[in-house]
C-alpha cells in the first residue's frame, strides 16, 4: 500500500473514532434514569434508607455541573444540565433522593436555590422595594 492510501485509511478511522466517542457521550443515560435503576421509588422520589455514600455514588454515576450542601439541613444539591438532584438525610432511615427537572427551576418557579448556586438573593436586600433613597431597609 502506498503512503497516501494508508493516510486516507487513517483519516477515515479517526473520523469514525470521533463519531463513536460523540455517540457514546450523547447516548449516556440521564442521571434520573441511573438513579431510578439503582434506588426504589416513584415520581422522582427515591428511598436510600440507612445508606451512606449516596452522594458519592450519584457523583460517580454522572459528574454534576455544580454541587452544594445546605449547612442548616445537611441536604446536598447536585445540579445537572437537565436535573436538580437533592439528597436529604443521608445515612438515616429517612434518607431520600429527589430528582426534579430544571425546567421548573429555569422558568422562575424557584428564584433562589440556596448557597452555592447563583444567582442568589442579594445579601443587602430587605426582600421588597425600599421606596425612595430615604426609605427603610
Amino acid at each position: 500500500m502506498s503512503a497516501k492510501t494508508l493516510r486516507t485509511i487513517g483519516f477515515i478511522l479517526l473520523f469514525f473514532a470521533v463519531l463513536c466517542l460523540i455517540a457514546a457521550v450523547v447516548a449516556r443515560p440521564a442521571v434520573g434514569s441511573q438513579i431510578s435503576d439503582r434506588w426504589e421509588g416513584i415520581n422522582g422520589q427515591y428511598s436510600c434508607a440507612n445508606e451512606t455514600g449516596v452522594v458519592d455514588e450519584i457523583v460517580a454515576m454522572s459528574k454534576p455541573m455544580d454541587q452544594a450542601v445546605d449547612p442548616a439541613t445537611g441536604d446536598t444539591y447536585l445540579r445537572y444540565r437537565k436535573n436538580l438532584v437533592t439528597v436529604s438525610g443521608e445515612g438515616t432511615p429517612n434518607c431520600r433522593i429527589t430528582v426534579e427537572g430544571l425546567d421548573r427551576i429555569n422558568n422562575g418557579t424557584f428564584i433562589w436555590l440556596g448557597g452555592g448556586f447563583g444567582p442568589s438573593s442579594p445579601s443587602n436586600s430587605s426582600g421588597g422595594s425600599s421606596g425612595s433613597s430615604g426609605g427603610v431597609k
